[in-house]
């Protein structure tokens, strides 16, 4: 684990869980690899690669890490930081998450600056951390407090369990007992990105593990993960994650 001031890189074990506990100050946290679910109050979120999350002080949660483990860069924001946030209407009590590529670009530009001992470091940080303030800030909360409904939270395990498999959004729905509109307005509205743009994540952040995990050729990954060829997953790879899966599995921007 990396630490440095407000700074600090975790890693958490495959299949690892966190009791429930509380920090005494506010944070951030960005995700770079894996992911988990985390119960907070009466919601239950799952986070993936490039959420932002926020927990407030005192504030009791919980996480399951994923098959892949994860790996987040924590920040203790500034008190004034925090008080822009409020002061635009961003509800911070309501523990605000949000998820987007620029989100991932921002995280691993940080990890660089992280990893960099030069003269410039501290400030190019700085620079950094701004960024994610604003554009988490400008995100908003789309997401609904509360724990998504049983019918919803299943729709979204039965993507999760067949995500290799050709899916349409009929088969969710079917899957979920509920009509395909009521489908994509719910889950847009719990998880914050479209069935679709969901799926096309939960394939690339597979393939992305077993790109860590095992010497399996690239096209070989693209067809378990439900990718066409290996051109597709490499176009999809490189639009979420900025990076070729040869370059990812290369080790950059990895401690």
């Amino acid at each position: 684990m990396f630490a440095s001031g407000n700074l600090r890189v975790g890693q958490y074990a495959p299949h690892g869980a966190m009791a429930p506990h509380s920090h005494d100050h506010d944070s951030l946290g960005l995700i770079l690899d894996g992911d988990f679910v985390e119960q907070i109050g009466a919601s239950e979120r799952r986070y993936t690669r490039g959420c932002v999350t926020f927990g407030p002080a005192g504030v009791t949660h919980s996480q399951r890490f994923g098959a892949d483990g994860a790996r987040q860069i924590i920040v203790m924001p500034q008190s004034d930081w925090l008080s822009y946030l409020a002061g635009k209407g961003v509800r911070l009590s309501d523990a605000p998450f949000v998820h987007g590529p620029q989100f991932f670009q921002l995280g691993t530009k940080l990890l660089r600056e992280i990893q960099s001992d030069d003269d410039f470091a501290p400030l190019a940080r700085e620079s950094i951390l701004l960024e994610i303030i604003a554009a988490f800030g400008r995100a908003g909360h789309a997401h609904p407090a509360g724990r998504p409904p049983a019918w919803l939270a299943a729709a979204r395990d039965y993507l999760h369990a067949h995500a290799a498999s050709p899916l349409s959004m009929k088969d969710i729905a079917r899957a979920a007992g509920r009509h395909e509109i009521h489908l994509a307005r719910e889950f847009k509205r719990y998880f914050g990105v479209s069935v679709g743009s969901y799926l096309r994540q939960a394939r690339t952040e597979r393939a992305a593990g077993l790109l860590r995990t095992t010497s399996a050729n690239i096209t070989d990954i693209a067809l378990r993960c439900g990718f066409a060829s290996h051109a597709h997953l490499c176009r999809v790879f490189k639009a979420h994650y900025g990076l070729t899966p040869s370059q990812y599995r290369a080790g950059a921007f990895r401690l």
